[in-house]
């Protein structure tokens, strides 16, 4: 296995495990009842050269890091979402009418070398920016790689933590042979210039590099559009939006419309926590979408959709700014609600 991917084992599994005793005896080492939570139940896949043999789709995978989101001079955090993430995904019980059988933990790709090197780094600084962004570029191959090795197994990678700037990679994985079309439900395009490396730039590089062709964001606050950026749009006829406001609740035709702009039969989803109103993320926001509505908008798309998509991208949200429990259950949350 590469050495940049660290792979989930049962040792990792016992941690996430609560062993809640029968309290009528002292010395009981007898499980009070017979719950089983996921981390008891989850399949865990420690050879990616076995991916094809998983028994679950979804593939899951954290990318602990935050330095895509610093090289935009955005606020640090979204590195502990993967954690957050497991804590609580990881606590939800397994039961007759919540089954995680159709999940398979892999693992993080490995960050800590990089996040070291961009720690005493300062975006305000030209030369320090340009050094996140040559750091964001290899995060991108570490990326890309795990990415392509779970698509080539015939899974669907469902991405957890990090910056935007991770959907560069995991476009990259897809697009290689053909380009993909993409939703991202957002509070921003992210398609600022294709120079250097940060979360404000993916898709417009993966439009640049040819991986990405057909791109339409859902929630867009336009008084963040720079004039670039309109202008961008208005001459790619690939590109295009519903501005936040503009769905007014009414999730099924907003995915109807999100969904006319794309092909349906390859596409992938990416959510930025930034939608949410008031959600602890790297741009978190007074203005945005309920907690509710996103799940709604997540749950038309697939279900109108002539396919699932490619992979799922769940980035930006930044436990150290909620309170305990919240960003984690907030994404347990979102990743169970795939059928």
């Amino acid at each position: 296995m590469s050495k940049h991917f660290t792979l989930f084992t049962e040792e990792h599994r016992d941690h996430y495990v609560s062993n809640r005793y029968d309290l009528n005896d002292a010395d009981s080492l007898e499980s009070e009842d017979d719950a089983i939570s996921f981390a008891q139940s989850l399949e865990i896949c420690v050879d990616t050269e076995e991916l094809s043999n998983v028994k679950a789709k979804y593939i899951l995978i954290g990318i602990p890091e935050d330095i895509g989101v610093r090289a935009n001079m955005g606020r640090a955090g979204a590195s502990e979402a993967w954690n957050a993430f497991l804590k609580s995904f990881l606590s939800l019980q397994q039961t007759s009418v919540n089954d995680v059988s159709r999940f398979c933990i892999l693992g993080n790709v490995f960050t800590e070398d990089l996040m070291n090197q961009a720690k005493d780094l300062n975006p305000s600084k030209h030369k320090d920016r340009k050094q996140f962004s040559d750091l964001v570029s290899l995060l991108d191959q570490r990326v890309s790689e795990i990415a392509t090795k779970i698509m080539e197994a015939g899974k669907v990678p469902i991405v957890i933590g990090g910056g935007h700037n991770n959907c560069y990679p995991l476009l990259r994985a897809c697009g290689y042979s053909k380009p993909v079309d993409c939703i991202n439900i957002d509070a921003h395009t992210d398609l600022r210039a294709a120079k250097g490396r940060h979360s404000g730039n993916g898709f417009n590089h993966a439009i640049h590099d040819g991986y990405l062709k057909s791109y339409y964001i859902l929630g867009i606050q336009e008084n963040y559009l720079s004039q670039p950026m309109v202008d961008l749009i208005d001459s790619n006829l690939n590109i295009n939006y519903s501005p936040y406001g503009s769905i007014n609740g009414l999730a099924d035709s907003a995915a109807q419309v999100a969904l006319q702009h794309i092909d349906s039969s390859r596409f992938s989803l990416e959510i930025d926590m930034d939608v949410v109103a008031n959600f602890p993320s790297s741009a978190q926001s007074p203005v945005g979408y309920s907690f509710q509505e996103v799940r709604s908008l997540i749950s038309e798309i697939i279900k109108q959709a002539s396919s699932f998509p490619t992979y799922i991208h769940i980035c930006e949200a930044a436990p150290k700014y909620g309170y305990e429990n919240q960003v984690g259950k907030a994404l347990a949350t979102l990743v169970n609600d795939l059928p």
